[in-house]
């Protein structure tokens, strides 16, 4: 049986346009009711790296030091101006004025402390990019000065994401992260219902232009069939994220102009990911084994209906200009199956946990079977995102599994906080790629940097512990009157600054 064709035939099937007629649209009203299909484990931005908590709060909620554009460039936020010294050793922000949710000004030493406290995060994409940061002081309550032991080209960019999020000083240790978020934000976090919603409220002393709207549902719907539904019956505005099984329903809309499908460039990559802790998998042949098994069109098309692009190296986003064809090992299960006789592994079994939600239920039985087809079992069991993000995310209770990430590979270097996740005695570190890490970013030279990318991302996939399968591209399903969505998306966030109604 043709394991795609089985697939997106029972989807089809499953996913039968509902007849729910639509309200007419009203009156334009000031609150805005949107669904997602992932709820967080909970919303410790510094500890959780789960695009479930960037969607509502990104930007919105929680600001960086300075906003990342999508074209690369960087633009002032929270900073509204900066040097960088001629050697690229220091770097000088200038800060705005501003007010946190709690009353409080903004000043030098909030900065401070919560650049600090981002360089100890356990999550990569934080903590990564600010390892060349050897000090952070305040020059004056509106000056930041940041000195580094070497130049950083990733290192301003970073500051627009999750490793330039600021906070009060003492907010981790006065407040409850994992249900309490004071930001600088246009929106407040207010009322949050576990499995319902979260209520985000316009901030009336916010520093920049006022939103339109003066209140935002967030509603955890994770079956997107009901959420579709909830949208033609006028009970949503928008479902700010398609990526299960509503993704084959959205071409129904193409004639519908009531509504819109905005089809972000991918900002994600789906991937195959390998333990240190299991002894045969340290045999490089099994792992190509397992890559050469793997057969990626079916995962873009079964999974993702054709939204995004196949990819056997990690690029994010995925317009870098590093970015490149080279594959290391394509599928070819004949050349799977000599690999795993070779190195003695015929019968292979691996547990594999994967998540109940989203596109990875169908990924799980796609790789299930393709794998099976050169001999390899795959033990799946199934867990929801909170146990899976403790169990593997961070215990590396695993032996093969599958995710979505907007990290970039360099999160990858050894001791991020990424997996492959091991027994300290039993993690392996590939010193040529980390080598490349770190060589790639102190390079200035725009042409050499792109030349050391590309050579890192090439060593990133040959050394197969993860196995890039698809560059993903989110689609959102919205009202075709919402205007304002921002044409580009590096946390999943739905940025609320610009949205309003059509005039």
């Amino acid at each position: 049986m043709n394991i795609l064709n089985a697939l997106r035939g029972a989807a089809v099937a499953t996913l039968a346009l509902a007849s729910v007629v639509a309200p007419a649209f009203a009156e334009t009203k000031t609150d805005l009711v949107w669904s997602h299909p992932q709820e967080p484990p909970n919303w410790n931005y510094w500890q959780t790296g789960a695009s479930a908590l960037t969607v509502p709060t990104f930007l919105n909620v929680l600001q960086p030091l300075v906003e990342k554009l999508g074209d690369g460039t960087v633009a002032p936020l929270l900073a509204e101006s900066w040097e960088i010294s001629d050697d690229g050793l220091e770097y000088t922000f200038h800060l705005r004025e501003a007010k946190f949710h709690d009353g409080t000004d903004l000043d030098a030493g909030d900065v401070v402390y919560s650049l600090k406290k981002n360089q100890e995060s356990p999550q990569a994409k934080t903590n990564t990019p600010l390892r060349p940061v050897v000090t952070i002081e305040a020059v004056d309550d509106r000056t930041v000065k940041l000195v580094l032991s070497q130049p950083s080209q990733r290192l301003l960019g970073e500051l627009g994401l999750m490793s330039g999020i600021v906070v009060p000083d003492g907010a981790h240790e006065a407040l409850d992260l994992n249900s309490e978020m004071i930001g600088t934000g246009p929106y407040v976090f207010g009322e949050y219902r576990p499995d319902v919603h979260l209520i985000l409220d316009r901030f009336e002393d916010y520093w920049g232009d006022k939103p339109f709207f003066e209140k935002v549902t967030h509603r955890f719907i994770p079956d997107e069939t009901a959420a579709i539904n909830a949208l033609l019956a006028g009970e949503l505005d928008m479902v700010v994220s398609v990526f299960g099984e509503g993704l084959d329903r959205l071409s129904a809309f193409d004639s519908d102009d009531r509504f819109k499908v905005i089809v972000p460039d991918p900002f994600e990559t789906n991937y195959m990911f390998l333990s240190t802790n299991v002894e045969s998998l340290r045999d490089i042949r099994v792992r190509q084994a397992i890559a050469h098994g793997i057969r990626r069109d079916d995962y873009l098309y079964g999974a993702q209906s054709g939204y995004g692009k196949t990819t056997c190296q990690w690029v994010v986003p995925f317009s870098e200009p590093w970015n490149n064809d080279y594959c290391p090992y394509p599928y070819d299960p004949e050349k799977s199956r000599e690999l795993l006789k070779e190195a003695g592994q015929e019968g292979l079994e691996l547990d594999f946990p994967f998540i109940t939600v989203a596109e990875h239920p169908v990924i799980k039985d796609i790789v299930v079977a393709q794998l099976a087809e050169v001999g390899i079992t795959l033990n799946a069991r199934a867990l929801d995102l909170a146990t899976w993000l403790e169990q593997v995310n961070r215990n590396g209770d695993y032996e093969f599994s599958n995710l979505t990430s907007n990290v970039t590979a360099e999160s990858f270097v050894c001791g991020g906080g990424r997996q492959p996740l091991g027994r300290p005695d039993t993690v392996e570190c590939d010193t040529e790629f980390d080598d490349l890490v770190a060589r790639s970013d102190s390079v200035l030279d725009a042409d050499e940097y792109i030349e050391t990318m590309a050579a890192m991302t090439a060593r990133f996939a040959e050394s197969a512990w993860v196995i890039p399968i698809h560059a993903k591209s989110t689609p959102t399903l919205t009202r075709a009157d919402l205007v304002g969505h921002k044409p580009y998306r590096f946390r999943i966030e739905m940025d609320l600054r610009n949205l309003r109604w059509a005039e």
